[in-house]
């Protein structure tokens, strides 16, 4: 008996690709128009986004719903489309910091908790239908094609991006947004039609749902009480940190000192992941 086939891995990792598009717009160029074009302090892009990673600490909750309920893709699409939401809500906050910062900032802070929310729901529900529908073999190599696809998604958005925005407008933006999380709603429901009922799981799987009467702070304990599972979170979360340390550098910092238009600083971004891209294969 086995699990899901290849192409249905592939197809997992466009909700991936779906993913690493949207966000790189939201963390970066979002990022480099507050600082250069509207002359914010760093700190405001800063905050908004730790802001977005602070809310996904809720991601094990996410995970833990999805357990619970066993309707994965229903979570994955609900996550999808709220970033697609946030990221157009973002656009309208930077358009409302020109003329009212105090509105820009409140519409800001709800987008990029949207941002969060979504990432944390259709990624962590991601990775668990990959945990659990995928035979024991294939999740190493599951779970590489599917990061390279988020890494992918984000290289050739941000160079595609950075090659039609200039010149700049916040209209142009908003609409280039919209139609990026649209394009991905459509795409990624496409990907996940009926998957989870094409997947055959191993007799010992298919009880693997959570009973109603388990807590989430049960639940995480207990995972937490196992001592490698509780060093490699310490792992992760190290590497995450220096994975996402540039983001808010290196888009304002071309534009200030090197006078980069948002095209060319949005490209800039494309091929710093595509030089990540290149190190990870």
């Amino acid at each position: 008996m086995m699990g899901l086939s290849w192409f249905s891995i592939v197809r997992l990792g466009v909700v991936q690709m779906a993913l690493g598009s949207i966000v790189a717009i939201a963390a970066s160029t979002f990022n480099r128009v507050m600082v250069v074009e509207l002359s914010l302090l760093q700190i405001v892009p800063g905050l908004l986004l730790a802001l977005h990673y602070f809310v996904q600490i809720s991601r094990p909750n996410w995970g833990f719903l999805s357990d619970k309920g066993g309707n994965r893709t229903f979570w994955i699409i609900s996550g999808i489309g709220t970033l697609g939401a946030g990221s157009i809500l973002a656009c309208i906050g930077i358009k409302f910091f020109a003329t009212n910062y105090f509105l820009g900032f409140i519409i800001s802070i709800s987008a990029y908790c949207f941002i969060g929310i979504g990432v944390g729901a259709a990624g962590t529900s991601l990775l668990a239908l990959i945990a659990t529908r995928i035979a024991n073999h294939r999740r190493a190599a599951a779970a590489t094609i599917t990061w390279i696809m988020m890494i992918l998604g984000a290289v050739v958005t941000a160079i595609i991006v950075g090659s039609i925005i200039d010149p700049y407008s916040i209209g142009k933006l908003t609409t280039i947004v919209i139609i990026l999380s649209v394009f991905w709603l459509i795409v990624c429901s496409l990907a996940l039609y009926k998957i989870e009922q094409t997947s055959i799981l191993p007799q010992k799987n298919k009880n693997n749902h959570l009973k109603d009467e388990t807590s989430f702070f049960d639940g995480l304990k207990q995972v937490l009480s196992e001592k490698k599972t509780f060093w490699f979170t310490i792992f992760v979360f190290l590497s995450m940190t220096a994975y996402f340390m540039q983001e808010p550098i290196l888009e304002p910092y071309a534009g200030i000192v090197f006078q980069f238009s948002v095209g060319e600083s949005t490209k800039l971004t494309g091929y710093h992941q595509g030089g990540i891209l290149l190190g990870m294969l």
